[in-house]
């Protein structure tokens, strides 16, 4: 499987605005670009492409980390009030 249909893949909806708008062009023109290799913008637009989907999957892990914290803290929250 090549790496543009990894990312595809990996992509959510609002991806191609976030592209868009990280790249100074509209969303349409960003998913255009990303279907034309032989584009000059296709380069930038992949790479922003891989640090949306980079970042989305780190900020999940972090999540999912730290979830288990974040329940402790509403827990001795809920021990001190006194509803």
């Amino acid at each position: 499987m090549s790496k543009t249909e990894e990312l595809r893949k990996k992509m959510q909806i609002g991806d191609w605005g976030l592209v868009g708008k990280i790249l100074g062009i509209k969303a349409h023109n960003a998913y255009m670009s990303f279907l034309r290799p032989n584009c000059k913008r296709f380069p930038d637009v992949v790479a922003a492409i891989e640090k949306i989907v980079e970042n989305r999957e780190k900020l999940l892990i972090h999540q999912k980390n730290n979830q288990g914290v974040i329940k402790e803290i509403f827990e001795k929250s809920d021990e001190k009030s006194d509803f």
